[in-house]
């Protein structure tokens, strides 16, 4: 399991789950949510600590924000730099020194599944925010075949994250 959890240590966006993004993020593909496979949390993985955390960002400071597991792993770890925040959900400019609070919901921590708040918010192109997820405690049976094998460890490259901009889109 290190190495699905080592070779996917980070994952940085532009643009988050119902944030705002726009064409300087990450390729965009859109597919149903019946062509998506979610990663499953193993079935002994402890639970979180906390399923919703809210933290407030501000302009010109670096902050971050963390969701763990009740046994101190991280599970989601989301910060946001000096200068990643850029617009409102309104369009309005942020300025330095203004602040944001940002909400994290957990809504499915079985399939790894987080919502964040406020919808629209928009994030520095040349300073994005990072999102990073840990997978130490996913199932290692990617393919849910039963067997963990070859076949599974052949998924790891393929592990990408998806957005939902407006729910039921």
């Amino acid at each position: 399991m290190s190495k699905l959890s080592t070779w996917i240590g980070a994952i940085a966006l532009a643009a988050l789950a119902a944030c705002g993004g726009d064409s300087t993020g990450p390729r965009q593909i859109t597919k149903t949510t019946s062509d998506l496979h979610f990663l499953r949390l193993s079935a002994t993985a402890p639970q979180l600590q906390s399923t919703v955390v809210s933290f407030f960002a501000v302009k010109g400071q670096d902050s971050e924000i963390r969701v763990r597991f009740k046994n101190g792993e991280d599970f989601l770890r989301f910060r946001v730099f000096a200068n990643s925040l850029l617009q409102r959900p309104d369009g309005s400019a942020i300025a330095n020194g203004d602040s944001v609070l940002i909400t994290i919901t957990i809504t499915d921590p079985t399939k790894l599944q987080a919502e964040f708040q406020p919808a629209g918010l928009k994030f520095s192109p040349s300073n994005p925010a990072r999102l990073q997820f840990e997978f130490g405690e996913a199932d290692k049976d990617l393919n849910e075949d039963g067997v963990v094998n070859a076949t599974d460890t052949s998924l790891i490259p393929q592990i990408s994250t998806w957005r939902q901009e407006v729910a039921g889109g």
